[in-house]
């Protein structure tokens, strides 16, 4: 590999690291969030970067449980695609590419983009139909209004999984990097 390619190998391997830590950074803080507003309810009122639940909380602690049941969902998901890119990483070999390792963490990484995704999306309605009835739920549509982008990378990694499926047999068939 050239210096250039190198460099911009460990500089994508760098910022997924940076994007894994700051998605269980904000994983622990909803969980801490949470976890101290049912005990605290005042806390609602600014619980995550300016999130304002309070109304929602004093008219449904459950409906409050549930919406905040998938926004530490989703973060935990978002950041087992970056923890599963690192292992990536530290899997393939360039020589090679195409192992049987690698095809199953891609495999992986899709499933997580499909369900973040599928949930994504369902929050969206669950949304829509909670302000339908009156509820004020603020800015939360935030942690799940990039639901598009996650169904499209799911689609296109399913196509690279099929891609490296196929490249993974060639490669055994003739012993050759593809």
């Amino acid at each position: 590999m050239t210096k250039r390619n190198d460099f911009i190998w460990k500089a994508i391997q760098t910022v997924c690291w940076f994007i894994f830590a700051g998605f269980c950074v904000q994983t622990g803080a909803l969980l801490f969030n949470y976890i101290y507003s049912l005990f605290r309810p005042i806390a609602t009122e600014n619980l995550h970067l300016g999130l304002n639940l309070s109304e929602l909380y004093k008219k449904s602690i459950s409906i409050y449980t549930l919406l905040f049941t998938i926004i530490i969902g989703l973060s935990v998901m978002k950041a087992l695609v970056f923890y599963t890119v690192i292992r990536i990483f530290k899997k393939l070999n360039l020589v090679k590419p195409f192992s049987n390792d690698v095809h199953q963490f891609i495999l992986k990484i899709t499933y997580y983009a499909f369900s973040i995704g599928v949930i994504s999306l369902i929050s969206q309605k669950i949304a829509e139909k909670l302000i339908d009835q009156g509820y004020e739920i603020g800015i939360i549509e935030r942690y799940w209004n990039d639901y598009l982008a996650y169904l499209m990378m799911a689609a296109i990694l399913f196509v690279i999984a099929l891609i490296f499926k196929k490249g993974i047999e060639l490669q055994s068939e003739n012993e050759l990097t593809v």
